[in-house]
């Protein structure tokens, strides 16, 4: 006679057999960019933050900072840094010291528990007004070294000079310059965490024409001045072009700021109104004459 055997698995070890152990996965430690005006915005944890045991799950994110100034103590914990403790991938909304450690304890539906760390570094920047003026004859060059207004970040680091008119280097902090006319150089500064943080004008080199017995000197057809500008530029148009001219300043995103007509060749512009920053200045007239010249307002 046949017979049949019947096995019968319990429910529980069914779900702890095809579920399996509950594990958590923090994710990769990561860099955040910090200027004073600005912080990335990332978030941290796995993809996904928890796998096996028996879903659905809860996620609990602690840390702990503690720093000192004078005889006052100050502790911050993870509801400092993160927008919600509770989510499975919060994001970082705080940049207090060089790093913090989280660790992340995912529970699953029967209690069982899992936990993971991870490390979210800062890499902070900050800037400087500093400036150094210097004035110089047309065909002449100056070294420029030793005046570097961006810090911080995490080395090493490169570095990059801008505009890159009349250099001889513009990736050192060292360098030889040669400028045809009165320009101000800014740093760019990356770091190894690929952070990039640009800094307000370093070095303003006004260049000044010499005597027409030295030199045969050919005027511009248009010059700008002051560069950087502070309070109000000049804009010099030669006496060979005529006008009336169409004066006009753009922001870097391409949009119009601006609009003077004039018939003069030399026009005053007040800049009081202008937010700090990168411009560009256009000027044409009706018979085919147009220039552009980059401008930066302090």
């Amino acid at each position: 006679m046949k017979k049949t055997l019947f096995v019968i698995v319990p429910l529980f070890l069914f779900s702890i057999l095809s579920s399996g152990q509950i594990s958590a996965d923090a994710g990769d430690d990561i860099v955040i960019c910090v200027t004073w005006d600005h912080m990335d915005s990332l978030t941290i944890c796995g993809d996904p933050a928890a796998t096996g045991g028996t879903p659905p799950y809860s996620y609990a994110w602690e840390a702990e900072y503690t720093f000192s100034i004078g005889e006052n103590t100050y502790t911050f914990t993870a509801s400092n840094f993160l927008n919600d403790t509770t989510l499975a991938n919060p994001t970082v909304k705080t940049a207090i010291g060089d790093k913090i450690d989280f660790l992340l304890t995912v529970t699953d539906i029967d209690n069982n528990t899992a936990f993971d760390s991870v490390t979210v570094y800062f890499s902070h920047f900050g800037t400087h007004l500093g400036m150094l003026e210097f004035n110089i004859d047309l065909g002449d060059s100056i070294f420029l070294y030793g005046m570097e207004n961006v810090f911080g970040g995490l080395p090493p680091y490169s570095y990059l000079w801008r505009p890159n008119h009349g250099l001889t280097d513009s990736t050192s902090l060292a360098f030889w310059a040669k400028p045809e006319y009165s320009i101000a150089y800014y740093l760019t500064k990356t770091d190894s965490a690929g952070c990039v943080v640009t800094g307000t004008p370093v070095y303003l080199v006004n260049v000044l024409p010499v005597h027409t017995d030295e030199i045969d000197f050919i005027p511009r057809e248009l010059s700008i001045y002051p560069n950087p500008v502070h309070k109000s530029l000049k804009v010099i148009i030669s006496e060979k072009i005529t006008g009336p001219f169409v004066l006009s300043i753009y922001a870097p995103d391409g949009k119009k700021l601006m609009q003077e007509i004039s018939g003069r060749n030399a026009i005053k512009l007040d800049t009081d109104s202008f937010p700090p920053g990168i411009y560009i200045v256009k000027v044409e007239n009706d018979s085919g004459f147009r220039k552009t010249e980059k401008i930066i307002i302090n």
